[in-house]
């Protein structure tokens, strides 16, 4: 487990997974290693999580007795017809399966717990002579549609990013936005009429927080203050807004930054307009790979995270 697909480990750094408690705001240690860098972690039932790591997709079992445990614990999901997935996967709310996204720019099925033949979704070359990649950040409730960044590179070398519901039948792509902003992030909300992402649609330069609602409107800005947020996941509940917050003027979601995990209420993203200040959770060395995927848990009352700390 130790190959070189992937992001790799820094000389000197760990990759751990966290358990967040949400009711008495403390985080348990549950994996570290020195070997293999895992990241954006997903639940998928109250004892096991789905990672991804060295291009490949990982599930472990939490344990119960306070044990840390390491790479040997990872358990391999075969993906036959996927070759290398990057860190943006996301469990089907049917069960049964999780959607990831692939280095190829495209989406693909995979069957959960055991794995085996994956079924791809899009199709990359219709967008033909623009160059597309598909990025996954959340699907439906209902499954009926997958909340995913589509990334295209024209012609003339242009690059942009645009918000889009994919139809998992047929791959096609509904854009909610077509615009020259950066976004990333997006997500449905658990009641399956709100999207999220972080865009810098509001402040150019720095990615805040946004919500749109399905059936009309334009997009609404959820945060407004001088840091850089990414990465919005709603509770299942709809109680709470957990994000990635970095310092002021950080671009883009870089790995190996001292960041914040922060929770907002849920309401802020029903459109209540409330005067609120975000609550810093934890604060940790990380950034890309924390929780880039929906890492709560079907309850509600804990979420997974990563961090990835450099001895000395």
């Amino acid at each position: 487990m130790t190959g070189t697909r992937g992001r790799q480990l820094l000389p000197g750094q760990t990759s751990r997974v966290h358990v967040y408690d949400l009711a008495s705001r403390t985080s348990r240690l549950v994996f570290a290693s020195s070997s293999l860098l895992v990241e954006a972690p997903n639940v998928l039932d109250e004892r096991t999580l789905v990672l991804n790591g060295d291009g490949d997709l990982w599930l472990l079992r939490l344990p119960d007795d306070g044990t840390v445990l390491d790479e040997t614990a990872l358990v391999r999901v075969p993906m036959d017809g996927v070759d290398e997935i990057n860190n943006d996967h996301v469990l089907d709310p049917a069960g049964g399966s999780v959607v990831v996204s692939a280095r190829d720019g495209e989406l693909y099925r995979v069957p959960l717990p055991d794995g085996g033949p994956s079924t791809r979704i899009t199709d990359v070359a219709a967008a033909l002579p623009v160059r597309r990649k598909f990025y996954l950040h959340g699907i439906a409730p209902d499954g009926s549609s997958l909340a995913a960044i589509v990334g295209e590179l024209s012609e003339d070398g242009v690059w942009t990013t645009d918000v889009a519901l994919v139809d998992p039948a047929t791959g096609e792509p509904t854009f909610l936005t077509r615009d020259g902003h950066p976004d990333d992030g997006c997500t449905v909300t658990p009641d399956g009429g709100t999207v999220l992402w972080n865009t810098e649609r509001f402040t150019p330069g720095t990615a805040q927080l946004a919500a749109v609602r399905l059936d009309g409107g334009d997009p609404v800005r959820i945060t407004a203050d001088d840091r850089v947020d990414w990465f919005p996941h709603l509770s299942p509940d709809g109680a709470h807004l957990l994000y990635l917050s970095y310092e002021p003027g950080v671009q883009g979601h870089p790995a190996d930054h001292r960041v914040e995990l922060r929770l907002l209420p849920g309401s802020l993203v029903r459109g209540a307009r409330i005067a609120v200040v975000p609550e810093t959770l934890v604060v940790l060395d990380g950034g890309q790979g924390t929780v880039n995927v929906p890492p709560w848990s079907p309850d509600s009352t804990w979420f997974a995270y990563c961090d990835y700390p450099v001895a000395g």
